[in-house]
């Protein structure tokens, strides 16, 4: 068996060299030292998801906001246009963690220009 190198040495052993670790291995080629570790942390991040986006709110007087599934049944429009609208801007609506929440106003104006824009293409 193979000593990992943090066993002391017995008589008549070699010490384990750490060539698996690249700073050590180039820092004795080169003769540059590695930077030691700050030893203070710089001011707290909160690097967690955003609960809510700020750039859209719904008003008061809606409905209660729809999922994109709930929305694409209520309005009958693909689910997948209702997330691509949301991914490229031009459909209002609230994410919250990982779920879209839709103002049913705005599912409702995004389905008839859908609707029309079909209706010219056919």
């Amino acid at each position: 068996m193979r000593p990992s190198g943090y066993e002391s040495i017995q008589a008549g052993g070699q010490a384990v060299s750490p060539r698996g670790i690249p700073s050590e291995s180039l820092d004795s080629l080169s003769g540059h030292s590695v930077p030691a570790m700050q030893s203070e942390s710089g001011p707290h991040k909160n690097f967690g998801q955003p609960v809510v986006r700020a750039s859209a709110t719904f008003d008061e007087a809606d409905e209660h906001p729809l999922t994109p599934a709930q929305a694409a049944r209520r309005f009958d429009v693909p689910e997948y246009l209702l997330r691509k609208a949301c991914a490229e801007g031009t459909l209002q609506h609230l994410r919250v963690v990982n779920s879209l929440w839709l103002a049913p106003a705005a599912v409702e104006q995004f389905a008839r220009s859908w609707r029309a824009t079909k209706r010219r293409r056919s």
